[in-house]
């Protein structure tokens, strides 16, 4: 499991699972805590977020807040951290995806040389319709 290190509980690992096998998405505490009683375990909110904490300070988890998220989004990222990228958020089905773009960088270190703003990734997020609700849209026809 990478850079963990020390106690693991029964829970934790079931946390650390779960987050694995979710890895390309991003789960709230709630989804992590639902999965584990629904797998037959008890577990508590509270439970889930101090394992998240510890997950998060050995660098194998990372947080992500988005706006009308209803709270923090975590993602399983192992030692390959998940940084310096954007996301792109679906207006209409919600869906969350990395933004991996060398222009992207290249902004990124103009606003930071240029203008002495150093840009949080990990909280900019770029707003409107994925690819399937705009073929949605295009597949109705023009709007009357």
């Amino acid at each position: 499991m990478g850079r963990e290190k020390g106690y693991k509980t029964r829970q934790q690992a079931a946390i650390l699972d779960f987050l694995i096998q979710n890895r390309d998405r991003h789960v709230s505490v709630y989804d992590i805590a639902n999965h584990i009683k629904a797998a037959g375990s008890t577990i508590g909110v509270t439970t889930v977020y101090r394992h998240i904490d510890s997950l998060m300070e050995v660098g194998i988890v990372q947080k992500y807040t988005l706006e009308g998220a209803g709270g923090a989004l975590y993602q399983y990222v192992g030692d390959e951290a998940c940084h310096r990228h954007f996301h792109l958020k679906c207006e209409r089905c919600g869906k969350l995806m990395h933004m991996e773009c060398h222009q992207m960088e290249e902004i990124y270190r103009h606003v930071l040389s240029d203008h002495g703003f150093q840009i949080d990734s990990h909280k900019t997020v770029f707003y409107g319709l994925c690819d399937s609700c705009r073929g949605a849209d295009e597949s109705r026809g023009p709007s009357v």
